[in-house]
């Protein structure tokens, strides 16, 4: 068979077989998800809904790892979806027990105690707190001895406070970690649309004072946080956390103070959030942590507000 031959064959076998399988695509490729959800008898669930479901069930079951992993891949795979607020608030959940848990992650550091040691000065060494050493290796008091392991959470941790989105975003150097609901925000008029500061004092607030170190846990008390900007405060109201940062209505009805007392420890001007959510909060900063304070929509270069 001559060189010219044997190229017309090839054609000839590229026109076959390159035709018959544009014909297969175009007849057995999978339905266009438009063309799918305009289907009236096809109910059409989306990916991250049913991996929501499967993380929940890991929850349920202890699995937390496992939730985790479940509840990062939809995130990366579709960070766009019905339910990404959803995946992201059980995903802080699912993070924040890790972290308080005596499971170790890539969060915490192992710390054999010794001689002379205090709770105090390891975490100074190791960037973390004594309360949050204390919470994570379930200790009831500060007495440590030589030898013993503790686990000793990093708290490299950074504040975004979205006001615009209602919402309170813990990070740090390996992306999201967790974030909780804004209740209602009253704060000094200012034209600019972000502000960088620092975290600089915790504190716990009773019947208008605050309370000494020892005190700080106590059920009944306010926690305070206060920022180094002016007038920018986070404190706590109510008792119950809400389940998801989309519900931002709540109830600061507390049978236990009367509404006198209850004013008292809250301050003029500052950004209210529940309770729990800021003992929470505390655990997890220091002083010096930084905070960005997002306070107006920026806009896109399209003119279009971004999300």
């Amino acid at each position: 068979m001559s060189f010219w031959q044997k190229c017309v064959v090839v054609l000839l076998a590229i026109a076959i077989f390159g035709g018959a399988g544009y014909f297969a695509h175009v007849a057995f490729r999978p339905v266009e998800l438009a063309r799918l959800q305009s289907i009236p008898w096809v109910k059409y669930v989306h990916p991250n809904v049913k991996r929501l479901k499967q993380a929940q069930d890991s929850v349920r079951e202890g699995k937390l790892n496992e939730a985790r992993e479940i509840l990062v891949k939809a995130l990366v795979l579709e960070p766009k979806s019905p339910v990404t607020r959803e995946l992201r608030d059980l995903l802080g959940n699912v993070d924040t027990q890790i972290f308080f848990s005596k499971e170790p992650s890539p969060r915490k550091t192992e710390y054999i105690v010794n001689q002379g040691d205090a709770l105090s000065s390891i975490a100074r060494k190791l960037d973390s707190s004594a309360e949050a050493i204390m919470r994570v290796n379930n200790l009831d008091s500060t007495l440590i001895r030589p030898g013993e392991k503790l686990l000793v959470p990093r708290l490299d941790f950074a504040i975004t406070i979205d006001l615009p989105n209602n919402r309170l975003v813990v990070h740090d150097n390996r992306g999201f970690f967790t974030q909780y609901p804004i209740v209602s925000a009253q704060l000094p008029p200012t034209r600019r649309s972000e502000i960088e500061t620092k975290v600089a004092t915790k504190s716990f607030w009773q019947n208008g004072k605050a309370l000494q170190a020892d005190h700080g846990m106590q059920k009944e008390a306010t926690p305070r946080i206060d920022l180094e900007h002016a007038g920018y405060v986070l404190y706590g109201v109510g008792e119950e956390r809400q389940a998801s940062t989309s519900e931002i209505a709540v109830t600061t009805d507390d049978n236990e103070q009367t509404m006198d007392s209850r004013d008292a420890n809250r301050p003029g001007q500052g950004i209210a959030m529940m309770k729990e959510d800021i003992a929470d909060i505390a655990l997890l900063i220091r002083k010096g942590t930084p905070v960005t304070i997002i306070l107006k929509q920026s806009e896109a270069p399209d003119g279009k507000r971004s999300e």
